[in-house]
């Protein structure tokens, strides 16, 4: 499943990359202004510094919620435009400013409260400090799903957030392989200037592997009269993802390069 997934993701990436090129524009662009603009503040007022970048922090995550909408329609092999995806802004602001708030505070528990309790040099301060480690850990590898499953499911932003951590949990290893995989990915980006893939290619990565992970859910459903340990170790994946297989075809080289041959 896991290989299929890279080589579906990487057909994916390439075949839109001019879309995914030009959402990355935009939040390249937004971010450079976040830079001058609290870099010009910074000496002035550090709450007004702070303040734009928060600003900024929900907007950018209001566009990437936005393009996390036309990624799942790519991901099902579908066609979007940018019109579309821009469409959409209006029913996801909400949750982008949610999830904008919630990256700040882990930013916050990252360079702030951990680094805080692990300076005291106690027991107490040890303590705290590890707890609110491990905390931000599981939270970060949870949270890392969330986007994809509010595209997917929609509705509740709450019923989201737990599902993300379900899913974590159910899925352990392969949230972690998903989290090092996307940290390569956007690190190799900055060959091109974090043009492709870029964070978008990571957001389109995402919703790759949750439609995949979904057949898992599925199958599971349909057979719920097997033993839980034994219909985990019974999945066929192979069955499951024959359509997709058969979808995106044989992808060599040169259809790469020369698409049109």
């Amino acid at each position: 499943m896991i290989w299929f997934f890279i080589k579906k993701n990487f057909c994916d990436g390439w075949d839109n990359l001019l879309f995914l090129a030009l959402f990355n524009l935009i939040i390249i662009a937004l971010l450079s202004a976040a830079f001058f603009t609290v870099s010009a503040l910074i000496d002035i007022s550090s709450i007004a510094a702070f303040a734009v970048l928060a600003v900024f922090i929900c907007l950018i995550n209001v566009l990437l919620f936005a393009f996390s909408d036309s990624a799942l329609r790519l991901a099902d092999f579908k066609s979007v435009s940018i019109k579309e995806s821009f469409a959409v802004i209006p029913s996801v602001w909400k949750t982008g400013l949610f999830f904008g708030i919630t990256v700040l505070l882990l930013i916050f528990m990252a360079a702030g409260a951990i680094p805080f309790y692990f300076g005291m040099k106690n027991m107490a301060g040890l303590i705290l400090g590890s707890v609110l480690f491990w905390v931000l850990v599981v939270a970060v590898l949870s949270l890392q799903w969330f986007m994809p499953l509010q595209s997917y499911f929609g509705g509740s932003v709450i019923k989201n957030v737990k599902k993300s951590f379900i899913l974590f949990f159910d899925n352990t290893g392969f949230s972690v392989f998903m989290f090092i995989y996307s940290c390569i990915v956007f690190v190799l980006s900055a060959f091109l200037g974090f043009m492709a893939p870029g964070i978008t290619g990571v957001i389109l990565g995402y919703n790759n592997a949750l439609r995949l992970r979904m057949y898992k859910y599925d199958w599971l459903e349909e057979h719920s009269e097997l033993p839980a340990k034994q219909a985990r170790r019974s999945i066929p994946w192979d069955e499951l993802l024959a359509e997709d297989r058969e979808t995106l075809g044989p992808r060599d080289f040169k259809s790469f390069i020369f698409p049109w041959k």
